[in-house]
């Protein structure tokens, strides 16, 4: 592996002095307050306990505060507000609008430069409102060389969708369907940072008058089509396109975005826009200029190559992937599944001859997918259908029942999706009311949807054989392990919450801390969860399902007085200072003075703007296992790689972003980082490597069904709080 290369390119600035304001003693509504009336004269920043400004606009009014001159060089992050508003200024024209500034955000207004005109511009006859603009994302950040920091900006090549001037009274002379989906107002009284707010779900609409339903930001239910926009969110932008061009016309555009992203024309595009702005300089004070220089090297910032993970397969024998297992079959069949399975299966009447065919390709195999019983050692499966008279939650659930007084009691069930539902809503969910009877009953729950089914044997293989190691994980059968080396107990948890609902507004209201627990060789343990808080009290929700994971797993594991004890925990976000000690003190105290315990706080950031390259390779996407290091306590991660993206689609890589956090004891990041790549190369739901590891991915996968349920009438989260919490429930 050479050079990689990052989407850093340096900022050379002026070696000038400049006048900084300060205010002592930070106050968060008096930074708003000054952003909102001076914001396009000066730039703001909190440094400590103190808020600093610096004028842009020479002309502008002096604040009341106290003023000193400093070196523009040695202000430190504040140069990074300046320099990114500098840019703003010096990339704004009139075919370049500016669609944010936190991240600075633009995109290119000619016809040439918009997907949807390119593609549907001459089928629609120009009435499509759709524009979907090539642009970038720019950030500046300081970046850490071994040379020393220095600032940059982090540019990014992205494609951002928006309805132009088209409001909902256009959309709805054109007859579009706005009912389910979400509206933004035009009032600018309702604006939030000069842009609109959105404030609801469209539950039906009257001529020209829109009424909003029960998922809205405020008592008020009506409002006048033109004071409204659609908010293009992943409901909305399907069906607008469906309806405009025709029905296959999302994929159409959904395949051109996706080769905008890949690696070779996102650079492309990326490094031609510099260049392009390279060539001049940019005023980022008054008399004070900046200028674009050299990208950044995986070199120059410390770039090295973790070892890939080993497996443990069945036999306790090793393996370079996990289809060492079809050689030696899993780590562990268990003793309920090895002689039989009884499974019940809930589908439509009207699909049972397509569901009967696709539980014997499950079952028995089909193409690349093998035997059940071949591949995971398993018992003979019998699956009794339960027929649905219709798709509707009602007939799903009186199948439910069905299959209850049979009288069985069933090890695994089956539910086939129907396709007018899988965005329906709590009670109206088959799918959603099926699954939370089961597990209330214990019972593992695996859906397979009509798409699926429907799909032909080339590609059908490959999900059929996800569908199988995730009914072999759901049943306690234990596919691989990771190979260890470590001397030290460890355990790693994944740290998330969940809001209970899916309504945009008030969701927040009910939440539920929640803790995924793994062995430091991958073995799974437990979803532990918390009582329902309210949003306010959620860190310590995390705490408690945090504590309770580390105390029912210390039981399991047997640790004995005296073992050291390393405990490694994955959060989706950046924790606070004082939630980290809170974590540690609980922690510390259930452990007592029998364990020796270390800690390592990680933030795990799949969505980050910073991307890798490598020059090398066809699509520039780097090896898997490449790291390089973004300062002593930051590292990227490449945990997927050419190998593992297979087509367009899947889209360039991101590296995930690792944040090592003040209050860990353990800090040897070149290890967390092999650790990291380990665990996004063991999920239990397919057989290659994910975009970030299980210890998130499970917490997310987790958070977004807790959430789901929760939108039911009748669903209690405690159920999770049994033995249920234990079963990998969630694959």
């Amino acid at each position: 592996m050479g050079a990689l290369k990052t989407n850093f390119v340096l900022v050379d600035v002026d070696d000038a002095e400049i006048d900084v304001g300060k205010l002592a003693t930070y106050n968060k509504e008096r930074h708003r307050a000054l952003e909102d009336a001076h914001g396009n004269d000066y730039v703001f920043r909190r440094r400590g306990d103190s808020l600093e400004a610096v004028r842009t606009n020479s002309m502008a009014e002096l604040l009341d505060m106290a003023f000193e001159k400093r070196s523009v060089r040695d202000i430190g992050k504040l140069l990074n507000a300046l320099v990114e508003r500098g840019f703003e200024r010096y990339v704004i024209k009139p075919k370049i609008a500016l669609v944010r500034r936190k991240p600075l955000t633009i995109v290119s207004l000619e016809p040439k430069n918009d997907v949807a005109n390119t593609l549907f511009g001459r089928r629609t006859q120009g009435c499509f409102p759709l524009h979907v603009r090539r642009g970038f994302r720019i950030e500046a950040r300081t970046v850490y060389r071994k040379a020393g920091p220095a600032p940059a900006l982090v540019v990014d090549a992205i494609t951002h969708s928006d309805l132009g001037d088209a409001t909902c009274a256009d959309l709805i002379s054109d007859g579009f369907d706005l009912r389910g989906l979400y509206v933004l107002s035009l009032d600018p009284a309702d604006a939030k940072h000069g842009r609109p707010t959105m404030i609801g779900q469209v539950v039906r609409v009257d001529g020209m008058t829109v009424h909003l339903g029960s998922d809205r930001r405020s008592e008020r239910t009506q409002y006048e089509a033109s004071a409204l926009a659609l908010d293009l969110g992943p409901a909305a932008l399907p069906r607008l396109v469906a309806h405009y061009v025709g029905a296959e016309a999302h994929e159409e555009l959904s395949d051109e975005r996706n080769l905008l992203a890949t690696g070779s024309q996102r650079w492309d595009r990326i490094s031609k826009f510099v260049g392009r702005l390279a060539e001049g300089s940019f005023e980022i004070a008054p008399g004070v200029r900046a200028r674009l220089g050299d990208w950044v090297t995986g070199l120059e910032l410390g770039q090295t190559t973790a070892a890939l993970p080993r497996y443990i397969v069945g036999g306790n024998k090793e393996a370079d992937s996990t289809r060492g297992l079809f050689k030696s079959g899993p780590v562990h069949v268990p003793a309920s599944a090895r002689n039989s399975i009884r499974a019940c299966v809930i589908c439509e009447r009207a699909r049972r001859r397509e569901v009967e065919a696709f539980l014997t390709a499950l079952s028995d195999g089909e193409g690349s997918h093998r035997p059940l019983r071949q591949t995971w050692k398993l018992g003979a499966v019998s699956f009794t259908i339960f027929e649905a008279a219709s798709s509707s939650a009602t007939d799903y659930e009186k199948a439910f029942q069905a299959s209850v007084d049979e009288g069985s009691r069933w090890q695994l069930a089956l539910v086939q999706v129907p396709s007018d539902t899988q965005d329906a809503h709590g009670d109206e969910n088959p799918y959603l009311v099926t699954k939370a009877k089961f597990l209330a009953r214990n019972v593992p729950v695996q859906e397979f949807r009509v798409e699926t089914m429907k799909k032909p044997t080339s590609q059908r293989q490959w999900a059929l054989g996800g569908i199988g190691l995730q009914v072999f994980a759901k049943l306690g059968g234990v596919p691989w392990l990771l190979q260890t080396k470590t001397k030290e107990h460890e355990l790693i948890l994944g740290l998330g919450s969940a809001s209970l609902g899916t309504s945009r507004f008030g969701a927040r209201d009910r939440v539920v801390g929640l803790t995924t627990a793994f062995s430091g060789d991958g073995r799974y343990y437990l979803t532990e969860t918390s009582r329902t808080v309210k949003y306010e009290e959620h860190e310590g929700a995390v705490v408690e399902s945090a504590v309770a994971a580390f105390k029912r797993v210390r039981t399991e594991m047997a640790w004995r007085t005296g073992d050291p004890v390393r405990i490694v925990l994955h959060s989706f976000k950046d924790l606070r200072r004082k939630h980290i000690d809170a974590l540690k003190s609980a922690v510390l105290a259930a452990a007592g003075s029998e364990l020796k315990v270390d800690f390592a706080f990680l933030h795990l950031a799949e969505q980050h703007p910073i991307l890798l390259f490598d020059p090398s390779e066809q699509q520039q996407i780097p090896p898997r296992g490449a790291v390089v290091q973004l300062g002593r306590y930051e590292a990227l991660v490449a945990v997927l790689g050419p190998n593992e993206i297979r087509n367009d689609r899947v889209g360039f890589p991101r590296p995930v972003c690792i944040k090592l956090q003040e209050g860990s004891t353990f800090t040897k990041l070149d290890y967390l980082s092999e650790q990291a790549i380990a665990f996004a190369a063991l999920s239990w739901r397919n057989f290659t490597p994910t975009s970030v590891p299980i210890t998130v991915l499970y917490a997310e996968l987790i958070a977004d069904l807790l959430g789901r349920l929760g939108s039911l009438s009748r669903w209690d989260p405690d159920v999770l709080r049994g033995d249920v919490g234990t079963s990998r429930w969630f694959l």
